[in-house]
């Protein structure tokens, strides 16, 4: 009997039209109904879940951070697996040779050694021709105002940065295709590492087990789950170690054709309520 139910954000859980949609703001709603926990496993930070969640009036808890952090319903942190210092620099080296804007994502901030406006104007046109979002929406009072891009602070000396009461999540560049592949190509170098895409003109950097699998095994443990009593959804290579540790395993239709290979079922994509589709095949087995 499935007592959790995992789902991604981006391209599973949210529409880019509407956001999560009624079909599935229903689900959720009859999971918490049934007592079945709902979870949130995203790379996006506290905020850029939350602030989301917030405008359904939903609490629940969350893996962040690509596996960095597992929160409660209030956002206290009940576990977390940081970057090593040691490396940051190494990994932003390959993001500042290649001139490749990147955002550091930190216990305290958003952080960056370029000029924060570069990025913001960066990231917002790539937003807007990869997913067609307006830029008025990064603007005060838009949908995507609690977006990193938009509250970067400047770095000016790196180590005494890296030497401050804060912690390292993830390490985000985005740029062409051509250019993320080769950054790759030098984080494979860096130990201790791991880095994943959500599209192909992003790379995430965290710690090698800083994984959404790996941090919700450790939660069910703590709770007192098995891997079975589980369901999981998503649908990028973020999402892998969730398909690789847990076997009840749905995908959207959008969804990468590695994930899809991986999963137990495929339904609808997220624009057709794949994830509302998941949660009604999982209730009449």
């Amino acid at each position: 009997m499935i007592k959790m139910v995992v789902s991604d954000m981006d391209g599973t859980l949210l529409s880019r039209k509407v956001g999560i949609s009624s079909g599935n703001l229903e689900a959720i709603r009859e999971l918490e109904q049934r007592g079945i926990e709902f979870v949130i496993a995203s790379g996006r930070d506290y905020k850029g879940v939350y602030s989301i969640l917030d405008d359904y009036h939903l609490r629940c808890e969350a893996i962040l951070g690509n596996g960095s952090q597992y929160v409660d319903r209030d956002g206290n942190i009940l576990m977390s697996c940081y970057m090593d210092k040691a490396v940051v620099k190494a990994v932003v080296k390959v993001f500042s040779d290649r001139r490749i804007p990147y955002m550091i994502f930190a216990t305290d901030g958003f952080y960056t050694e370029y000029e924060p406006s570069f990025v913001r104007e960066r990231f917002i046109d790539r937003s807007r021709i990869k997913f067609g979002t307006a830029g008025e929406e990064f603007e005060e009072g838009g949908k995507q105002k609690y977006m990193p891009c938009n509250h970067l602070q400047k770095i000016d000396d790196f180590d005494q940065f890296l030497g401050g009461d804060l912690e390292i999540i993830k390490v985000e560049g985005f740029s062409g295709e051509q250019e993320i592949q080769e950054a790759k190509n030098d984080l494979k170098q860096i130990p201790g590492i791991s880095f994943l895409s959500s599209f192909d003109d992003n790379v995430e950097v965290t710690d090698q087990k800083a994984q959404k699998g790996y941090i919700l095994e450790k939660v069910i443990a703590m709770r007192g789950l098995s891997r079975d009593e589980v369901m999981v959804i998503g649908d990028g290579m973020n999402d892998i170690s969730l398909f690789e540790c847990f076997p009840n395993s749905y995908a959207p239709s959008n969804a990468c054709e590695k994930i899809k290979e991986l999963a137990g079922t495929v339904v609808g994509s997220n624009e057709d309520d794949g994830f509302a589709q998941a949660v009604r095949k999982m209730l009449s087995l």
